[in-house]
């Protein structure tokens, strides 16, 4: 199998990669949804025994999506690091073929 012929299945790989990520956010969203329709309708105030339990309880919450958002960050940010990897090596190479996208991944030369 030539170089092309690999990095070709590797970007098809990353971007059904992106397509996964993309259908977990969309289920996360949809969850999130759901959950903040019942959380407004059914926790009030009356629900926790202290103020403390009240702010408690949607902090937990954040801090849950925070953790969430920050590993996809870190996963995205891997995926782009390794992607320029392959590009590099492309470009050094002589194949140079990505134009402007090489740009946009920090491989421009101006």
């Amino acid at each position: 199998m030539s170089r092309e012929v690999s990095y070709v299945r590797i970007l098809q790989s990353v971007a059904q990669m992106q397509v996964s990520i993309a259908s977990m956010l969309e289920a996360k969203a949809a969850e999130a949804e759901k959950s903040k329709a019942w959380i407004c309708s059914h926790l009030t105030a009356q629900q926790f025994a202290t103020h403390q339990d009240q702010v408690q309880q949607p902090l937990e919450v954040h801090d849950g999506l925070i953790e969430l958002i920050e590993a996809i960050t870190r996963m995205e940010q891997s995926l782009g690091k390794h992607l320029q990897i392959v590009i590099g090596e492309q470009e050094n190479q002589g194949g140079g073929g990505m134009g402007e996208f090489s740009e946009l991944l920090g491989g421009g030369n101006k």
